[in-house]
């Protein structure tokens, strides 16, 4: 039946939906063919990047999208039990808490929605930022109990699919990013002895530039993260180590050019992931 040959999506190895051999006793559907059918429209902006705007993150309502499901089960036990795996892995208090996605983690509750799509003879491994704004409910749909239907109410947290894997260049080159659609990065700079107050790193192609104006000892290490606007000095954030004419870089679709000047005692790494929108 072609209802059971959709797309998988791995919500963070928490469940899958529309996977219907690893159990063939209890699954979930998707009601849609695509997950994201209504969120193309319905995605966050993306984050201002002039210097002196101040950014108060998200709009309430925006990125938010509703995918109906259906969970079948072959007994009362197996939907039962399907439907605590079901609530547990969508509850947006166990999401929070989660020690790598989790507020306290930086991640603020969004988990990596995973699938692999294929357009003609190109396959990609997609994955986009997801949280539940709510605990899903769950209806029954027929006498039986072995049929019940929900709704996933979720978030996301910015208008790109990214490819799982990450690309990563170390010093001045060529960034590719292999999508459609601005990227951003995480800059992570480490001072092998005492570094310029004049560190300059430039993307030539957006003709944008980070500024680092603090000079870093020996061991040291800055971690910029240009989505969040994120500048961490091992795990404490001093957006002072940058000057205030910093923009806030991306890469655009295709081949960037990143220039590093007066870069004494520091190696500079770059990590992205590819994007093209949702």
């Amino acid at each position: 039946m072609a209802e059971y040959s959709r797309t998988e999506y791995d919500f963070n190895s928490r469940i899958t939906l529309n996977d219907t051999t690893t159990d063939t006793d209890k699954f979930i559907l998707t009601k849609r063919e695509n997950f994201f059918d209504t969120v193309a429209q319905n995605t966050e902006e993306p984050r201002a990047t002039d210097a002196g705007i101040i950014d108060y993150g998200t709009q309430f309502g925006k990125g938010t999208f509703i995918v109906p499901v259906t969970l079948y089960s072959s007994g009362f036990d197996e939907m039962a039990q399907l439907v605590q795996n079901y609530k547990e892995a969508f509850n947006p208090d166990l999401l929070e808490a989660d020690s790598t996605y989790g507020v306290d983690a930086g991640g603020g509750g969004y988990h990596p929605l995973k699938w692999t799509e294929t357009v003609g003879s190109t396959s990609r491994d997609f994955m986009v930022y997801l949280k539940s704004l709510e605990t899903p409910k769950v209806s029954q749909e027929s006498l039986a109990g072995t049929i019940r239907v929900s709704e996933l109410k979720m978030k996301a947290r910015d208008p790109r699919r990214y490819l799982q894997t990450a690309s990563t260049l170390t010093g001045a080159g060529t960034a590719n990013n292999a999508g459609t659609y601005p990227t951003p990065l995480t800059i992570t700079i480490t001072a092998s002895g005492a570094t310029s107050t004049s560190l300059q790193i430039t993307n030539s192609t957006r003709s944008e530039t980070i500024y680092v104006t603090t000079a870093l000892s020996s061991g040291q290490v800055l971690t910029l993260n240009t989505r969040t606007h994120s500048c961490q000095l091992g795990s404490t954030e001093r957006r002072d180590y940058l000057g205030g004419n910093t923009e806030w870089m991306q890469l655009d679709p295709g081949n960037n050019t990143l220039a590093i000047t007066n870069g004494t005692n520091a190696t500079v790494g770059f990590s992205w992931y590819s994007a093209w929108p949702l």
